[in-house]
Formats: structure tokens, sequence, C-alpha cells
């Protein structure tokens, strides 16, 4: 799975689960491919399985940074602009936040995407 992909997945990771909760294989099969992220190990046939496209299997890319940037958060003058990444550096996966939003949450790891500030 491309990092872009696993950024994806791990976004529409809770709408996947609300969509599958009534079909207890392919939550299962779900549950799997999560799993297996978590541990780095091929993922793209179990998402198949789900009828969910992917191109290959790579396994995390741990150390690289999205090199993406968002939108600076437009608020008061004293504001640290960045974006919110992967936290596991695992995926391409880039969220803004805006002042009153929830911390955006890497669905896979189950942990708060980390903040980097705007110029580094």
């Amino acid at each position: 799975m491309v990092a872009d992909e696993l950024g994806r997945f791990c976004a529409e990771l809770p709408e996947l689960r609300a969509a599958l909760r009534r079909t207890p294989r392919q939550l299962a099969l779900l549950d799997r491919a999560e799993h297996a992220l978590r541990e780095g190990e091929p993922v793209a046939p179990l998402l198949r399985q789900l009828g969910i496209a992917v191109d290959e299997d790579t396994g995390p890319l741990a150390g690289r940074d999205a090199g993406a940037t968002t939108a600076p958060v437009r608020s008061a003058p004293h504001v640290v602009t960045g974006s919110y990444l992967c936290p596991r550096r695992s995926c391409l996966r880039v969220d803004e936040r805006r002042p009153g939003d929830e911390l955006p949450v890497c669905h896979v790891y189950g942990e708060a995407l980390r903040f980097v500030p705007d110029g580094r």
C-alpha cells in the first residue's frame, strides 16, 4: 500500500468501520488489515477482499515527512501555523486544524497526529 493510500485509509477508517458493523466477516477483515498496518505487514490483499482498491504493498515509510503543507490556520496574530502529519511517519496524511477543531487522530494507530510547524 503506498503512503497516500494509507493516509486515506486512516482518515476513512471510522466510516469504514461504521459501514461494516453489520457484516462480521468484513469487519474482521478490517480489523486484520488495521493490525497488519500497525505491524508493517502487507495489507493490500486484505483491503482488496473488502473491495478497497490499492496499488501495491510497501512497508511504512519510517523517518519520512509528507513534505506537503496545508494552508495556515487563520486566527489570532500569534497563532503558530503548521500541519498535522502521521504520528508514525507511515503515510502521507496531512490535516489542518482550525481553532475549536478537535485534534486530528490516526485511526490506524489510535494516536493524535503530530504537529509540524510551518518552516521546518
